[in-house]
């Protein structure tokens, strides 16, 4: 990959891989880190074709890279407990176009939503970000994540469900 490849991939691709690493790592720092990673992998692995689905390449690497930063905390927990830091803001200013009063409870129920999702064990909370945030399809998460479609399937289902109670009941 060339440079001019790789300008073209940041740029098209840089925002949403961006909120991806935000709301799987929680913190600013650590989705800097992760989001500079998963290009340096795609930079060194030379296999991204602009032609194919690069997004949904760049996510699986972001979530391969993460998944193995958690398996090594979780190792390290055991020795050491290990504490994140407070919730970062997450939301995107909306563009214009309604009053002050539907902005402001839509940015409510969008933070509500937000503060669900991440309180979804991370099986759920990724498959989730990966179907509804980046809009990959049930057989692209199954490949990124090298599980089967049922189970990506059935994990949806249940943080569906899941969701579902905990914004019914006011969680």
């Amino acid at each position: 990959m060339n440079k001019a490849d790789a300008e073209n991939l940041i740029k098209e691709y840089g925002k949403s891989l961006y909120s991806f690493c935000l709301y799987c790592t929680r913190s600013k720092e650590a989705a800097d880190e992760l989001y500079q990673e998963t290009f340096l992998v795609a930079l060194e692995k030379d296999e991204v074709a602009m032609e194919q689905n690069a997004k949904s390449y760049l996510i699986t690497i972001a979530t391969n890279l993460w998944r193995n930063r958690m398996r090594k905390m979780a190792w390290r927990k055991r020795i050491a407990e290990v504490t994140y830091p407070g919730e970062e803001e997450l939301g995107q200013i909306a563009d214009g176009g309604g009053s002050v009063e539907d902005e402001v409870i839509r940015r409510q129920e969008e933070e509500r939503v937000r503060a669900c999702v991440l309180t979804l064990p991370e099986k759920h909370r990724i498959v989730i970000l990966m179907y509804y945030m980046e809009e990959m399809s049930i057989e692209e998460i199954a490949h990124a994540l090298a599980i089967p479609t049922g189970t990506v399937k059935s994990r949806l289902n249940k943080a569906r469900s899941t969701l579902k109670e905990k914004l019914r009941y006011g969680e």
